[in-house]
């Protein structure tokens, strides 16, 4: 059996259309297959207690990186091959991933392509990320602008799909402050203010902009994108190469490839994972688990 699990509210708001173009192509494949609806962004105990782990094949995500963000721990816990079909506004997870990453002429080819995919079962194994040992992403995770930046995004997301996360970040370059963080890599520890922490698996978030050019989703490393204070007016400088992944040539940006990261920090800090955001008290530890996914491309 093929799980379905289609979220409505996903970017977009397009997995609704997606569901009979896919419930075509399962019938031509001759794929026993089901939808479960996502009604509500904190769904997630209530789709995985309606997934039989004993009879399914795979389970797939209809929509954003958020949805996949809600969902990957099951697929990690059970070692369940994991497919996604994307509806969210800038599906970023995909471009980490070169082979499953194209254009398409119109929303039924991008589907049906997708879909067909799933049928077929070929996967590659990728790294996940734990954070405290009990909640997973896929692609990246941290704290920062880029939490304003995803805050700013959500009502220009309609007008400018994926690129409303550029519009809020050149404003965020501006007002954002920052806050000082005590940061732990594999065992090395420092206190300073930063603009910017982005644990990464994958290169690319917020519409595709380039945050970690060195990050690889199948080394078994995570790629820490650390950007520390700077002056307002040098960060006009910096935010707009973040788009390219130009930004690692400026002094106060370095890329970290490590296998853990702890956060320490005063009282509770609103933490981004794939797009998602949670309220945390530190520390706040994440760790690589080396091909946890069986992900379908």
């Amino acid at each position: 059996m093929i799980y379905f699990i289609i979220n409505p509210l996903a970017g977009t708001g397009k997995a609704t259309e997606a569901v009979p173009i896919i419930e075509r192509q399962m019938c031509a494949a001759g794929a026993e297959h089901t939808f479960i609806y996502a009604g509500r962004p904190d769904d997630a105990t209530r789709i995985n207690g309606l997934i039989d782990l004993d009879k399914a094949s795979a389970v797939v995500c209809v929509g954003g990186d958020g949805t996949v963000q809600d969902h990957i721990g099951m697929a990690i816990k059970h070692d369940l091959p994991f497919g996604v079909i994307p509806t969210g506004s800038a599906n970023d997870l995909l471009y980490s991933m070169p082979e499953t990453a194209r254009t398409f002429a119109s929303f039924k080819d991008m589907v049906t392509y997708y879909a067909d995919k799933i049928t077929l079962g070929s996967y590659r194994r990728i790294d996940a990320v734990s954070v405290n040992g009990d909640r997973y992403f896929l692609n990246i995770g941290g704290t920062g602008a880029d939490i304003n930046v995803l805050i700013d995004a959500l009502p220009l997301k309609k007008y400018f799909g994926g690129g409303a996360y550029f519009i809020s970040l050149i404003k965020n370059a501006i007002l954002y402050k920052e806050e000082p963080i005590t940061l732990t890599i594999d065992g090395e520890r420092e206190t300073a203010a930063y603009l910017l922490l982005a644990v990464c698996n994958g290169a690319y978030y917020g519409g595709r902009m380039r945050v970690a050019p060195p990050a690889l989703i199948d080394d078994g490393l995570l790629t820490l994108c650390v950007i520390k204070k700077m002056p307002r007016l040098k960060r006009m400088v910096v935010f707009p190469l973040v788009k390219p992944g130009w930004h690692g040539k400026i002094n106060e940006v370095s890329f970290i490839n490590c296998s853990s990261v702890t956060l320490e920090f005063e009282g509770v800090k609103t933490i981004n994972l794939d797009g998602n955001l949670s309220e945390f008290s530190g520390p706040l530890r994440f760790d690589v688990i080396k091909s946890a996914v069986r992900f379908i491309i």
